[in-house]
Protein backbone atom coordinates (compact mmCIF):
# COMPACT_ATOMS: atom_id res chain seq x y z
CA UNK A 1 0.00 0.00 0.00
CA UNK A 2 1.37 3.37 -1.03
CA UNK A 3 1.09 6.27 1.36
CA UNK A 4 0.07 9.56 -0.29
CA UNK A 5 1.76 12.75 0.80
CA UNK A 6 -0.15 16.00 0.65
CA UNK A 7 1.15 19.55 0.94
CA UNK A 8 2.69 22.38 -0.95
CA UNK A 9 5.70 21.96 -3.17
CA UNK A 10 8.76 24.11 -2.69
CA UNK A 11 8.41 25.62 -6.17
CA UNK A 12 4.77 26.52 -5.48
CA UNK A 13 5.74 28.32 -2.28
CA UNK A 14 8.59 30.17 -4.04
CA UNK A 15 6.24 31.37 -6.77
CA UNK A 16 3.72 32.60 -4.18
CA UNK A 17 6.44 34.49 -2.28
CA UNK A 18 7.72 36.05 -5.52
CA UNK A 19 4.22 37.24 -6.46
CA UNK A 20 3.75 38.79 -3.01
CA UNK A 21 7.13 40.50 -3.34
CA UNK A 22 6.23 42.01 -6.73
CA UNK A 23 2.88 43.24 -5.42
CA UNK A 24 4.58 44.79 -2.39
CA UNK A 25 7.10 46.67 -4.52
CA UNK A 26 4.21 48.18 -6.48
CA UNK A 27 1.93 48.95 -3.53
CA UNK A 28 4.34 50.44 -0.96
CA UNK A 29 5.42 53.50 -3.01
CA UNK A 30 1.79 54.23 -3.93
CA UNK A 31 0.78 53.96 -0.28
CA UNK A 32 3.60 56.31 0.75
CA UNK A 33 2.55 58.84 -1.90
CA UNK A 34 -1.07 58.61 -0.75
CA UNK A 35 -0.06 59.17 2.89
CA UNK A 36 2.03 62.21 1.94
CA UNK A 37 -0.88 63.66 -0.05
CA UNK A 38 -3.29 63.03 2.86
CA UNK A 39 -0.90 64.69 5.34
CA UNK A 40 -0.59 67.68 2.98
CA UNK A 41 -4.37 68.01 2.73
CA UNK A 42 -4.68 67.92 6.54
CA UNK A 43 -2.07 70.64 6.98
CA UNK A 44 -3.73 72.79 4.31
CA UNK A 45 -7.14 72.38 5.98
CA UNK A 46 -5.76 73.09 9.47
CA UNK A 47 -3.88 76.20 8.36
CA UNK A 48 -6.90 77.48 6.42
CA UNK A 49 -9.10 76.96 9.47
CA UNK A 50 -6.61 78.81 11.65
CA UNK A 51 -6.31 81.65 9.10
CA UNK A 52 -10.10 82.00 9.15
CA UNK A 53 -10.06 82.09 12.96
CA UNK A 54 -7.32 84.75 12.86
CA UNK A 55 -9.40 86.89 10.48
CA UNK A 56 -12.49 86.48 12.64
CA UNK A 57 -10.56 87.40 15.79
CA UNK A 58 -9.06 90.42 14.01
CA UNK A 59 -12.53 91.63 12.99
CA UNK A 60 -14.09 91.05 16.42
CA UNK A 61 -11.26 92.40 18.58
CA UNK A 62 -9.60 94.89 16.26
CA UNK A 63 -6.15 93.44 17.00
CA UNK A 64 -3.96 90.70 15.61
CA UNK A 65 -3.93 87.53 17.77
CA UNK A 66 -0.54 87.08 19.41
CA UNK A 67 -0.58 83.28 19.50
CA UNK A 68 -2.80 80.23 19.05
CA UNK A 69 -4.23 80.53 22.56
CA UNK A 70 -5.92 83.78 21.48
CA UNK A 71 -7.95 81.71 19.00
CA UNK A 72 -9.54 79.36 21.55
CA UNK A 73 -12.93 81.10 21.18
CA UNK A 74 -12.85 80.60 17.40
CA UNK A 75 -11.54 77.04 16.98
CA UNK A 76 -13.14 74.09 18.71
CA UNK A 77 -10.74 71.66 20.40
CA UNK A 78 -7.74 73.89 19.67
CA UNK A 79 -5.57 71.99 22.17
CA UNK A 80 -5.81 68.83 20.07
CA UNK A 81 -5.10 70.50 16.72
CA UNK A 82 -1.73 69.01 15.81
CA UNK A 83 0.06 68.53 12.50
CA UNK A 84 0.42 64.97 11.21
CA UNK A 85 3.61 62.97 11.50
CA UNK A 86 5.48 61.86 8.40
CA UNK A 87 5.96 63.68 5.13
CA UNK A 88 4.07 66.51 3.42
CA UNK A 89 4.46 68.26 0.08
CA UNK A 90 6.04 71.68 0.60
CA UNK A 91 6.27 73.71 -2.60
CA UNK A 92 5.95 70.51 -4.61
CA UNK A 93 8.58 68.40 -2.82
CA UNK A 94 7.94 65.67 -0.25
CA UNK A 95 9.58 66.71 3.03
CA UNK A 96 9.28 65.82 6.69
CA UNK A 97 6.65 67.82 8.56
CA UNK A 98 8.62 70.98 9.51
CA UNK A 99 7.26 71.42 13.07
CA UNK A 100 5.28 69.66 15.77
CA UNK A 101 2.83 72.52 16.42
CA UNK A 102 1.04 75.20 14.45
CA UNK A 103 1.73 78.82 15.33
CA UNK A 104 0.63 82.39 14.59
CA UNK A 105 3.35 84.39 12.82
CA UNK A 106 3.34 87.98 11.53
CA UNK A 107 3.63 87.76 7.73
CA UNK A 108 3.61 90.87 5.52
CA UNK A 109 2.07 92.99 8.27
CA UNK A 110 -0.66 90.60 9.36
CA UNK A 111 -0.86 87.46 11.46
CA UNK A 112 -0.94 84.13 9.59
CA UNK A 113 -1.19 80.54 10.71
CA UNK A 114 2.08 78.73 10.04
CA UNK A 115 3.68 75.33 10.35
CA UNK A 116 7.36 75.96 10.78
CA UNK A 117 7.88 78.98 8.56
CA UNK A 118 5.31 77.86 5.96
CA UNK A 119 1.80 79.20 5.32
CA UNK A 120 -1.09 77.19 3.82
CA UNK A 121 -0.25 78.12 0.21
CA UNK A 122 3.23 76.55 0.55
CA UNK A 123 1.74 73.07 0.93
CA UNK A 124 0.97 71.56 -2.48
CA UNK A 125 1.96 68.69 -4.74
CA UNK A 126 3.55 69.86 -7.98
CA UNK A 127 2.36 68.64 -11.37
CA UNK A 128 5.70 66.86 -11.86
CA UNK A 129 5.22 64.94 -8.61
CA UNK A 130 1.75 63.89 -9.76
CA UNK A 131 3.05 62.13 -12.86
CA UNK A 132 5.59 60.00 -10.98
Amino acid sequence: MRQSEEGFTLIGLLIAVAIIGVLATIAVPKFTTAMTAANTAKVQADLSTLDTAIATARIETGTEPADLNALSDYVSDLDNLKPPKGKVYIEGTAQDVPATVYSVTPTNGEARATLGKHVASDFYKSAAATTK
